[in-house]
Order: structure tokens, then sequence, then C-alpha cells
């Protein structure tokens, strides 16, 4: 079955211009740099692989405490972008393709002394030489999604490498999966991202008049349609109310009605604009800051799973996640972050606006939960010897 699997691999190759722009949305995956073996500065290193953006952003604290003995690998060039924005002064690359000979010629050229996989990237070839080259592999902050576990169970000729691959799951329904899939070294050292550090600086924004800001983070086509009609709903009731959108992917086109003011044209809001469209990168968790109320976005339409609601969390703000935040459902529980279906918004934000001390208990009771909930990253190191 694994030669099969290298086999299909192989012939695969042909059809990467097709796989590059299916996987468009988590960010390009390119070829050339998948046959290559090289990694420049990379040897004698911790070797810590994150698949795209939100998993290199999450490892920080990890890489931070790493410093000077860990080297990246990513899954997408978007990933890989970030991470030399993020870690300029560390080696990194996107990860080789899952061939058994490329994979092994890496691992012997890095010659890492452990290697440190965040959430679920269960690669055969990498587990394979990895055992074979006796490098010590470690899933950390494991995570086992509905997906991910069924496709997985189907794969059992993997058995053998996961038994030798310490587990160290973000939550007890992982732990539990991650023994039904034969890894034999199970512990639960919680979630990674919930040792974000807050900017200590914020964006510059200067909103004109006393008003209620609803601030929709890292939306998707869909949700920016509901955070309209909520808005006009809201305004009734609400008539100083300010809605800022900040969109997932900065690119895309996002129409609004009423008065739009778009960040990249000024800091400064006046007060007759409805809608604050945050059209600039890099600035949304340092925006939180400036909300009454954070809707984390994802979680409001199907298939996206949501985003990681720690940056509001951790500013004290009264934070909102819908009933579709899949990929986060486990992390809001343990904050005590609500989740929303659409019908329910309306109501739970009026009740919110109106009552400072329904919104404050909120917010304080999730910001308490984050703060006893962190050292995740100090536990992972613990534990590997580090």
């Amino acid at each position: 079955m694994f030669w099969l699997y290298n086999l299909i691999l192989l012939f695969s190759i042909p059809l990467f211009p097709a796989v590059k722009f299916a996987v468009k949305k988590r960010g390009e995956v390119s070829l050339l740099p998948r046959l290559r073996t090289s990694f420049p500065g990379g040897e004698g290193k911790v070797l810590l692989h994150a698949s795209s953006v939100g998993e290199v952003n999450a490892v920080k604290p990890l890489v931070e405490k790493l410093t000077g003995r860990v080297a990246l690998t990513t899954f997408t060039d978007y990933g890989l972008k970030r991470a030399g924005k993020l870690y300029p002064d560390i080696p990194k690359r996107v990860i080789p393709l899952d061939l058994y000979p490329l994979i092994l010629s890496f691992l012997k050229e890095v010659k890492p002394e452990k290697i440190l996989i965040y959430e679920t990237e269960i690669w055969p070839s990498f587990l394979r030489a990895s055992a074979e080259l006796n490098i010590p592999l470690y899933f950390v902050s494991g995570k086992l999604g509905d997906k991910s576990y069924r496709r997985l169970k189907r794969f059992s000729f993997l058995k053998p490498y996961l038994e030798r691959c310490p587990f160290l799951a973000r939550s007890s329904e992982d732990a539990e999966r991650a023994r039904e899939l034969g890894f034999k070294e199970v512990s639960v050292v919680g979630d990674l991202k919930l040792d974000y550090t807050p900017p200590e600086k914020f964006p510059p924004l200067e909103i004109e008049g006393k008003r209620r800001v609803v601030l929709w983070g890292s939306t998707h086509p869909g949700e920016e349609e509901i955070a309209v009609r909520l808005h006009f709903k809201l305004k009734e009731r609400f008539p100083d109310l300010l809605t800022v959108i900040a969109p997932r992917h900065v690119g895309r086109k996002v129409e609004l009605p009423g008065r739009v003011l778009r960040r990249s044209e000024s800091p400064r809001v006046p007060r007759e604009v409805d809608f604050y469209l945050v059209d600039t990168i890099g600035e949304l968790s340092g925006l939180y800051h400036y909300a009454d109320v954070s809707l984390i976005g994802g979680s409001f339409v199907p298939g996206i799973g949501g985003h990681n609601p720690v940056e509001s969390v951790a500013l004290k703000k009264p934070t909102l996640m819908g009933e579709h935040a899949t990929a986060f459902k486990e992390l809001a529980l343990q904050l005590k972050v609500p989740l929303l279906k659409r019908r329910e918004l309306l109501p739970f934000l009026t009740s919110l606006l109106s009552r400072q001390e329904l919104s404050s208990n909120l917010a304080e009771t999730s910001f308490k939960l984050w703060t006893e909930k962190r050292g995740v990253s100090e536990r992972i190191l613990s534990y590997i010897g580090e």
C-alpha cells in the first residue's frame, strides 16, 4: 500500500497545475520547489511543519522559544510568504513532495534532531523516512477532525509509523481519536492558539462621535450579506451603530450598500459612515481593540470551519461565532464563546449592545478562561525535552 501511494503520487505530478488551482483558497501549491531537497541553513535544527497561513501564525510561541534552533516547512506558498514576514531570520521552505526518495534525501540533508508537526499533517513518506532515519517525530497540539479521522482510519498501513510518534493533543476528543488510530503515546497539552500574545500597540483608528462598533473579522462570501442585514436592523435600535468588516481575503471584491469607507482611504471614520471596510493586511488583530462586539467569520456559512477567536478574546472583547465553527468548536467551548445560529444573532447582539453588564461578563469570562489555559508551548517543549 505504501508503494502504491508513492506510485499514485508520482503519476499525479502532471496534474499539479489543476491541483494548484483547486487549492488556491488555502494558498497556492507550486510544483518546482517540491522537487528540490536542499535547505540551506537548516542543518541540526528542530524541524517544525505548519500547513498554511493560519498554522504559521499559531506556531509563533514555539518558534520564539526555539529561536536559533528551529527550521520551518509549510505546505502552501502563502504559508511560506507569511513565515517570511513573521520569522525572517529562520530557515524556511515549502515541504518537498511526499515521494519517498525526495523526503529521504531532504531529511538526510537537513539532519533534524527532532520533527514537530503542528496539528494534523500526516504524510506517509515523511513518517516512514523519519522512522528509518531514527528521527523523533511529534504531533504537537494534535488535531483530528471528523474528515481527517475518517480518512486516516482507512490507511491501516500507517499504524506501525504512528505507533512511534507521540501525539500531544489539543483536546481529550483528539486524544481519544489518536489512540483509536494507533498512536501509542498520547497526552493532552491544549491548543497552541491559546498562547497567542496580543499586540501592545494598535493600528490608528479615529471614530467620530460615541458609537457602538460591531466588528466582523475574517469574513467569507455570504457573511457580508448577513452583516449588512443585521446592521440595518440593529440601527433601528442603535442609530449610532458602526459596522466594521474585515474580509479574510483582502483582494476579494466586497460590495456594501449605504455609506462605505475603506480603511486604505482613511483611518478616520466620519459620523455618517455605515460600514468601514478593512482592505489592509495584518491589522485585524489590533483593530479588535475598537470593537464593542466581535463576530468571527468563516463560522456563519458552511464549509469554512471558522477562524481563531482568541485574538478578540485576548483583548477582553465579547466574542461570538456561528454554528458552522466546526474547526474551532472545541476552542470556543473552552473559552465559552457563544456559537450562534443566524436567527439568534439579532436578539443576542441587541442584548449585548444594550446591556453593558452582560457584555462585560461575557468578555471577562472568556478572557479569564484564556489566561488560565495558556502555557501550551511550555507543556509541549517540556514533553519533548527542549
